[in-house]
């Protein structure tokens, strides 16, 4: 375990928070991080869609290495079995190597991501949405419980729906997230509402998979203007909430391309490019 004052996160249910922009493009030794799949996946990308894949995923491999005290070139990173369905392709990411019984969740959102790490084999989830062309009155009712959408048409205001669903949504991603099943579930069958409760007082949401946990603390997130977010951890082992801060990998260099592109253009702007959404 690192030494560097990131040591907590195993204590007592402690859990940590990190989140960032890509606001430039990645240097050679940013890219040199990721795994080969990884990079081809960013490579299919478009250019602004891989540069943001990319950058986030540089930052989860820099961030977690420093809590294992390893290069985040050689960290091995997978997914768990679904509880639900034993599939490996929309399971709860994991560290397959080192042994570790460090957990973490990712999210993004365009330019943005969202890391939560924490310990002791604890299950986390954690979810990011910026606010952008989100169709609310379309979409709202084939996630929402029927209580939930009582709650948002009390909004006389289009962005007063539009807070309150966002809210709802990034609270029910967390949970499936954390518990391992992603969105392969019924969302309305998710309540997250908050009822009576004070602002900022973190819910108790009920949520079972065919293993693992049945509740779940969820709380929202404050990272910054025209962003909502929302972490939801076991709510038998949920101990303190440490935000750490931002932080983003970007350098001004081009990265390699792989062997076998041939002549294709990186999917990452040269250095001349500006793509920051804030």
């Amino acid at each position: 375990m690192s030494a560097d004052g990131l040591s907590d996160v195993l204590d007592a249910g402690v859990t940590h928070v990190w989140w960032g922009t890509v606001t430039g493009p990645l240097g050679l030794d940013a890219t040199a991080v990721l795994s080969a799949a990884e990079r081809e996946r960013a490579y299919a990308m478009t250019a602004e869609a891989g540069l943001h894949y990319a950058g986030a995923h540089v930052a989860v491999r820099r961030i977690l290495a420093r809590y294992l005290d390893t290069d985040p070139g050689l960290l091995r990173l997978g997914r768990l079995r679904c509880p639900e369905c034993e599939g490996t392709d929309h399971g709860a990411p994991c560290v397959l190597w080192p042994p570790t019984e460090l957990s973490y969740s990712l999210s993004r959102s365009g330019a943005h991501w969202l890391l939560g790490v924490t310990g002791g084999g604890r299950r986390i989830g954690v979810d990011l949405e910026e606010v952008l062309g989100f169709d609310v009155d379309t979409t709202a009712p084939t996630v929402l419980s029927d209580r939930e959408l009582a709650r948002l048409r009390e909004r006389t205001t289009a962005e007063g729906r539009l807070e309150v669903f966002l809210r709802y949504w990034t609270r029910k991603e967390a949970v499936l997230k954390a518990s391992g099943v992603g969105l392969m579930t019924d969302l309305r069958a998710v309540d997250v509402d908050e009822g009576a409760a004070a602002p900022g007082t973190p819910l108790v949401v009920r949520h079972s998979a065919a293993r693992g946990p049945g509740s779940w603390t969820v709380e929202d997130l404050s990272i910054g203007p025209g962003r909502y977010a929302a972490i939801a951890r076991e709510a038998t082992a949920a101990g303190p909430l440490r935000l750490i801060g931002s932080t983003h990998p970007s350098v001004h260099h081009r990265p390699p391309v792989p062997a076998g592109a041939g002549t294709r253009s990186t999917p990452w702007p040269s250095a001349t490019s500006s793509l920051s959404t804030t």
